[in-house]
């Protein structure tokens, strides 16, 4: 019994450590390090046979983990911005919202900055107006309006106000329109469509906009189903039966569902764990992400009686420059969306030629000004701007 004792005391001691350790080490791989180390410890001061060879099987357990995300981690591609070292002022940014998780508060400034090494990529403000709208460069009162929605590319991550896309249209139209710009860096199609169906842009409704622009990468497809560490709050949307369902927040559907809770924090350490059942996740993701953007065409006729307009940073055919060999339900996508109606613009088509240090922020791959520029001049072309 006294053995007995003094091996809990020892156990729960040792899970002790581990759980601060867990708190305050980097990735899960030093957390699996940790967690072999402290089994091993229990192997040579727990008594007892069964004590011992349950703490040398979590030992064993520990170090398979830590091999099998190393594996994974090996075989994943180096993501895009991988040691670019990015702030904000405030650090919380953009703030929480009840309706889309986060949005930007009206009549606020951000400073951002983003370093790689010992040089510095950008240093900008943003700001925004008191609807929350980033400012652009502003048009007459009563001018045609053009709504811009979307995440970072059409934010305008890593540029000043005036070089966002919704500014460069501006710009393109000599001052004449009034350009919005309503991206938010993290967005998805799930947050524009909660955006429109709960009203948080009727107060355009009745402003003579002529167009809704927004933009593609592939990286929404995994934001349609919240995978993303910042995406908990933000709106779950479900095809049942073909119909689109909101459901409330990602945490919400998380915190009542414990299995796929526990599945997606998993997901979120382990590598491994995220690409089980991968393909099959993508291709219901295409599914949804697909009717995400045609309600999106469909709420814009409904509120402002204009078209959606969407620019993609997609790959269009098996061998898109900048994607290298894609699967054939990323490609049939875009197919899709044709078949909806909704008016694409291919980036990849417009800079064809064009060297990418021209394209691309160096080491974050958000868009340069120069790219906005050939964009919003081909916007304008293609909404007969006179």
């Amino acid at each position: 019994m006294t053995d007995t004792r003094r091996n809990l005391w020892l156990a729960s001691g040792l899970l002790a450590v581990l759980a601060i350790g867990v708190s305050v080490l980097p990735s899960a791989l030093w957390a699996c390090g940790l967690a072999a180390l402290l089994a091993l410890a229990g192997v040579v001061l727990l008594r007892g046979n069964r004590w011992r060879a349950g703490a040398l099987l979590m030992s064993a357990l520990a170090v398979s983990l830590a091999l099998l995300d190393a594996v994974a981690g090996f075989l994943s591609p180096v993501p895009m911005g991988h040691g670019l070292v990015k702030a904000t002022d405030p650090k919380w940014w953009p703030p929480p919202d009840p309706v889309l998780g986060f949005r930007p508060r009206p009549n606020s400034e951000v400073v951002a900055t983003a370093a790689f090494g010992a040089d510095q990529i950008y240093r900008h403000t943003y700001h925004f107006d008191d609807t929350a709208a980033r400012v652009t460069l502003a048009g007459p009162a009563g001018a045609d309006t053009y709504l811009f929605l979307g995440d970072s590319f059409i934010f305008g991550q890593g540029l000043p106000d005036d070089q966002s896309l919704a500014s460069q249209f501006a710009k393109a139209n000599d001052l004449k329109v009034r350009a919005i710009n309503l991206g938010v860096p993290g967005y998805g199609p799930n947050h524009l469509v909660r955006a429109l169906e709960a009203g948080l842009l009727d107060r355009y409704a009745g402003q003579h906009v002529k167009a809704v622009v927004s933009w593609i990468i592939p990286a929404h497809l995994a934001r349609v189903t919240g995978d993303g560490s910042w995406l908990g709050s933000s709106p779950r949307y479900v095809l049942e039966d073909g119909t689109l369902r909101h459901t409330g927040s990602f945490n919400e559907y998380r915190w009542t569902h414990p299995l796929a809770g526990l599945k997606y924090l998993l997901g979120e350490q382990f590598v491994f764990v995220d690409a089980i059942g991968m393909r099959q996740k993508q291709e219901a993701q295409a599914d949804l992400f697909v009717a995400l953007m045609t309600r999106l065409q469909t709420l814009v006729r409904e509120k402002f009686n204009a078209p959606l307009v969407v620019i993609y940073s997609w790959p269009d055919n098996l061998q898109t420059r900048g994607y290298g060999p894609a699967p054939q339900f990323l490609i049939s996508v875009l197919d899709r969306l044709r078949e909806a109606g909704i008016p694409l613009l291919s980036v990849d088509n417009l800079t064809a030629g064009v060297h990418v240090s021209r394209l691309l922020i160096p080491h974050d791959g958000h868009p340069t000004a120069f790219t906005h520029e050939l964009i919003a001049e081909e916007l304008k072309r293609r909404l007969n701007r006179p």
